[in-house]
């Protein structure tokens, strides 16, 4: 049976001007992992036949860090989401294709499974996945009709008063369909505030033929975060870090303090490992049962055996065989040092 989705496509080929970094925006890290891998691996969850990444500025610097199977476009220049598909336009497949922003760490496989049967069940030639939000400000207003179907999504430098007043925003997330879609954008043109061509224009285009655009929200709307500025990403490290933290404690890990603990998504925890507080475990790292790290630990890439002892230490690329116990403030990187180990 082949999969609903033709084609995954991650728009990832913004400036990230906020951002203040030489470091393409794509690859600042949140838990350990940069923002474009949790947005791979949530669209691995959808089972498309191909992915596509769409890359612009750093492009040589984000290709090594793409995992395997992925498909490169180019976006020459800054033109707008919309020219950012039409820039892949070679690399999509005829059908169904997910367009996900680059940028949005914090989104889960569950989201876009939902989003994909939504579509398959409406029959709708499009969905948007949408969100509502106190303050809608800077977003593109979804704009619905009498049936609730969508009819247009106006940017908010675009919208009238009226429209401003609409609190369900645009996620930046769709299923469109190919090359319907690209057939939109290669005539919409871009008389708009920005000069750009427009993702949402595709919705308008679609309806203006007689087709349907359905919507869905999303419930929570930190799934859908978007990263623009060190302190959205911040956020996103927190409540990312949150829900792994609270992941290893119903599967039987105690973190004495959640708060002043850090854990990143490569992680693996046995069930009745003790985190005391302000731990730091990083990397690859993988921590056997019963085992007690901290207070004030660090361990990266390192393979702690079950019943061990690490407090006050940092550990790095190391093995610790079952039942050590380190002295406090050990450090090491690669070996273990006899006097530093307490029978």
């Amino acid at each position: 049976m082949s999969s609903q989705i033709a084609s995954v496509c991650v728009l990832a080929a913004g400036l990230g001007k906020r951002m203040k970094s030489d470091l393409p925006k794509m690859l600042h890290p949140v838990c350990g992992r940069p923002m474009l891998h949790h947005v791979l691996a949530a669209a691995r969850a959808v089972d498309a036949e191909r992915t596509v990444v769409v890359l612009g500025h750093g492009a040589d610097e984000v290709m090594p860090h793409l995992p395997q199977g992925c498909t490169v476009a180019l976006q020459e220049r800054q033109g707008g989401t919309g020219h950012a598909l039409l820039s892949a336009e070679k690399e999509l497949l005829p059908g169904a294709a997910l367009i996900l922003p680059g940028d949005t760490p914090l989104l889960t496989g569950d989201v876009l499974r939902h989003l994909v049967d939504e579509h398959m069940r409406s029959g709708a030639a499009a969905t948007v996945l949408t969100v509502i939000l106190e303050d809608p400000t800077g977003y593109g207003r979804i704009v619905r009709g009498p049936d609730g179907a969508i009819l247009r999504v106006v940017e908010h430098r675009d919208a009238t008063p009226e429209e401003h007043s609409i609190c369900e925003v645009n996620t930046g997330m769709y299923v469109l369909p190919i090359p319907g879609a690209l057939d939109i954008l290669r005539v919409v043109g871009a008389d708009n505030d920005q000069g750009e061509i427009y993702l949402t224009d595709v919705v308008a285009g679609l309806v203006n033929q007689g087709e349907r655009v359905s919507g869905i929200a999303v419930s929570d709307p930190s799934l859908v975060l978007g990263v623009n500025s060190r302190v959205e990403l911040a956020e996103a490290e927190r409540l990312l870090g949150n829900r792994i933290k609270n992941r290893w404690m119903l599967d039987g890990v105690s973190i004495v303090d959640p708060a002043s603990t850090v854990i990143e998504v490569g992680v693996t925890l046995a069930p009745e490992v003790v985190i005391k507080p302000f731990t730091v475990l990083a990397g690859r790292t993988i921590i056997g049962t019963r085992c007690e790290v901290g207070p004030c630990s660090t361990v990266i890439d390192s393979r702690i055996s079950e019943k061990c002892s690490i407090p006050h230490c940092f550990v790095k690329s190391t093995t610790l065989e079952p039942g050590t116990s380190l002295a406090p403030f050990t450090a090491f990187d690669g070996d273990i040092r006899p006097s530093r180990v307490i029978p």
